[in-house]
């Protein structure tokens, strides 16, 4: 078993919980009335307010109100997450359960996933792809294998090359009309769009200086988006192992997120402050 260890203490991590979410010296209050002169219950990891005599913790009224791991633990599994690493790999660092894993990793999407402003200049390369996986069925009486389709996810996707930035979307039902308001909403009229030679682009000059080209031709046109595409996917299947559609807006989410905020330096404390 591989055992990794925080760098930082409990006692330290309680000191800069206290700090960001109670803002601006991490003076303690009730979260109920607001009442500053409030009492350590001993014997438990809680407070204990005069006024409205309630009873609440550090982390009481947050989203990390509900956890009931060690907070070395949980730095531990935030560390895992924000590194990419994959959920069997993070059971072994922590010794959770695979459901814990998972429950946290998604707490991680809903909170700490934050969207970024998408600008984008001179030109962008549009594309769709379709996540999902291959079902396959083998008939080994009859000497031949039957494949089927499972229903896979269409998502829509515009990267910037100048910038390095993408944004992607889900697009439901039929893909034709929603990608192209998509493009619309988020690309200013003045920027070029390449495309590959789907029909579904044709429509666009209308609005926009449209240049559109076939595979037959090259991926030249396509290139960096095709390369976001890949990217995508790696991160995404290596980390999850699969693509759900329930789950599909959160995911697209994380990867839009993270493939923005691939240079940034990733500190523990300043995600958990920006969920705030």
């Amino acid at each position: 078993m591989i055992r990794v260890t925080c760098s930082l203490s409990e006692r330290q991590i309680v000191f800069e919980l206290r700090k960001i979410f109670f803002p601006p010296k991490g003076r303690l209050h009730c979260v109920r009335c607001g009442y500053w002169k409030i009492k350590k219950v001993q014997l438990e990891n809680r407070y204990h307010c005069p006024r409205c005599r309630k009873k609440f913790s550090l982390l009481s009224g947050t989203w990390l109100g509900h956890i009931r791991i060690p907070l070395t633990t949980f730095m531990i599994m935030l560390w895992a997450w924000m590194n990419e690493y994959s959920i069997d790999h993070t059971i072994d660092l922590t010794n959770l359960s695979h459901v814990s894993v998972r429950r946290y990793f998604r707490l991680f999407r809903l909170h700490v996933v934050k969207s970024v402003v998408f600008e984008p200049q001179d030109c962008v390369q549009v594309d769709e792809a379709y996540f999902g996986s291959f079902k396959k069925q083998s008939n080994s009486y009859h000497g031949y294998k039957k494949y089927r389709l499972a229903p896979k996810v269409c998502v829509a996707g515009i990267a910037c090359p100048s910038l390095g930035t993408l944004a992607l979307r889900v697009i439901t039902g039929k893909p034709g009309i929603p990608i192209k308001e998509f493009i619309r909403e988020k690309v200013p009229t003045d920027v070029t769009v390449y495309s590959d030679g789907s029909p579904i682009y044709t429509a666009l000059r209308s609005t926009h200086q449209h240049i559109s080209q076939t595979h037959d031709l090259g991926f030249g046109n396509a290139a960096y988006i095709e390369g976001c595409w890949s990217w995508s996917k790696r991160k995404l299947f290596r980390q999850y192992h699969h693509f759900t559609k329930t789950y599909a807006e959160e995911y697209v989410r994380e990867l839009e997120w993270r493939f923005n905020t691939r240079k940034q330096d990733k500190n523990l404390l300043l995600y958990l402050r920006n969920t705030q």
